[in-house]
């Protein structure tokens, strides 16, 4: 698929696999949204457009009472606002639009959500996180999955994965920690990951129905810098899942798409693109990845545009438990052209780790 903007070209080389695999997208929505824009000015306010169109699509199932149909529509709508905010934020109006809308169509269909999913409060210093919790039909306590998004994705869309750790007899909590999701607005991303992750653990040791002693962490993308840096520190994590994260992020800042460097911008609430780059000195890895001890896998591809596989390499050299790297040598960025292969081998290796089943 090919755009004459250069931004929106870059958007698509680099996402256009998530939003088919990871976002449920269809190709021709893709493909009609696209071909109406005229330069990046214009991915918000089409891809509002095209959101808007499927929702309104879903309402009109709703009325008629067709709630399968509403809810597989709304949960289409609920993604294309996500697709249409989630890097855009040149125009604040349109970028809090989406993602507010996302938010409100997707808890109102989260009754209807097949598996169940609750959202949760997380007690943070002083205020909260929140989360979507699901957990599998089973009278014990099963051990917890954390699923950690990246810069711009949500707590909604990453658990969409949660099936495959549920199959598995693993409960799924998936967050929106500090920059991330609805969190965003009143909280900036941070370096300290593991504060977020702490917090977390907490509320499933109050909570009481899950194994709070064997919790693992899978994050992708930024994800996978913040679960890698959190297990350093929070020596409760079982096991850790990194995809695609930095070693470093400023080191790759200026390669990093134009778009991401403001979504960034955006996330850590700093004034300026300066401001930014400073932030992102202090998201390393030297000196804290050789606190790891905790086993740990770290999933690469040899094709990320964003950040080099030898940052993933030098992770698993560093950390000093039980390790593996796999780096795809077709992969892209978090693995999103080839999820039959990462996401089947993350939640293998994570119920083998934490005492979960593969069959």
């Amino acid at each position: 698929m090919r755009h004459d903007d250069p931004l929106i070209q870059q958007v698509l080389d680099t996402w256009l696999p998530r939003f088919l695999n990871g976002s449920g997208a269809f190709f021709d929505d893709v493909r009609w949204t696209v071909e109406r824009m005229r330069s990046w000015d214009d991915w918000g306010p089409e891809w509002l457009k095209t959101a808007a169109e499927r929702e309104a699509l879903a309402e009109e199932a709703w009325a008629a009472g067709h709630l399968f149909s509403a809810v597989q529509l709304f949960e289409s709508a609920c993604n294309y606002y996500h697709i249409g905010y989630h890097v855009y934020t040149r125009d604040p109006a349109a970028h809090h639009h989406g993602m507010h809308k996302m938010i409100a169509i997707h808890e109102r269909i989260l009754p209807l959500l097949e598996p169940a999913v609750e959202k949760v409060k997380i007690p943070f210093e002083h205020t909260h996180l929140l989360g979507l919790f699901s957990r599998p039909r089973t009278p014990e306590r099963p051990p917890v999955v954390i699923m950690i998004p990246g810069l711009d994705s949500t707590k909604e869309n990453r658990h969409r994965g949660a099936p495959a750790y549920l199959k598995r007899g693993m409960a799924v909590l998936t967050i929106d920690g500090p920059g991330q999701g609805e969190v965003s607005s009143y909280l900036p991303l941070r370096a300290e990951y593991e504060d977020a992750i702490t917090a977390t653990i907490n509320y499933l040791e109050v909570r009481g129905d899950v194994d709070a002693t064997h919790v693992g962490l899978n994050g992708a993308s930024l994800g996978g810098y913040y679960a890698p840096r959190a297990a350093a520190f929070e020596r409760r994590v079982t096991a850790c899942v990194g995809n695609c994260g930095p070693y470093d992020l400023s080191a790759s800042f200026e390669r990093i798409p134009q778009v991401t460097r403001e979504a960034f911008q955006q996330y850590s609430h700093a004034q300026s693109m300066q401001e930014a780059f400073e932030i992102s000195r202090r998201l390393t890895l030297h000196g804290v990845a050789e606190e790891i001890t905790c086993p740990l896998l770290i999933l690469y591809g040899a094709q990320d545009p964003l950040f080099p596989w030898q940052d993933g390499e030098r992770m698993v050299a560093e950390a000093r438990g039980p390790k593996r790297f796999v780096n795809y040598p077709e992969g892209n960025h978090a693995l999103n052209n080839i999820p039959y292969k990462a996401n089947t081998l993350a939640a293998d290796w994570l119920a083998e780790q934490l005492g979960g089943r593969t069959r």
